[in-house]
């Protein structure tokens, strides 16, 4: 019977020795789940994201970092690119902005 709920992964070692090779897996932090599943059958799996908490598809491709795999895997939307940080950056100032001219008297 499948289960009903939606996984939300964090990444970990389960290598009982240090000198071994690392065993990597990603296990739902959930509560009442015990589900893991090993780094490289992750790709299509359905996973809660850890930033917003919306629902998303986990591509390996997006898991890598170079070398180094996401401890805690995210959505798209969640993902900081330089453009993102920019677009937020922009939209702060313009409220501030228009939050200033809001606050300022009419005939000034």
């Amino acid at each position: 019977m499948p289960s009903k709920c939606v996984h939300k992964y964090r990444l970990k070692d389960l290598a009982r020795k240090k000198d071994v090779a690392p065993y990597m897996v990603y296990v739902c932090v959930k509560q009442d789940c015990s589900h893991h599943i090993r780094v490289e059958l992750v790709d299509g799996k359905v996973a809660e994201c850890n930033r917003c908490g919306d629902k998303f598809i986990m591509k390996l491709a997006k898991l890598k970092h170079g070398e180094k795999l996401v401890v805690r895997p995210h959505c798209d939307d969640c993902t900081r690119t330089p453009e993102r940080v920019k677009e937020k950056k922009e939209k702060v100032e313009n409220s501030i902005d228009e939050l200033m001219k809001s606050m300022l008297p009419k005939g000034l």
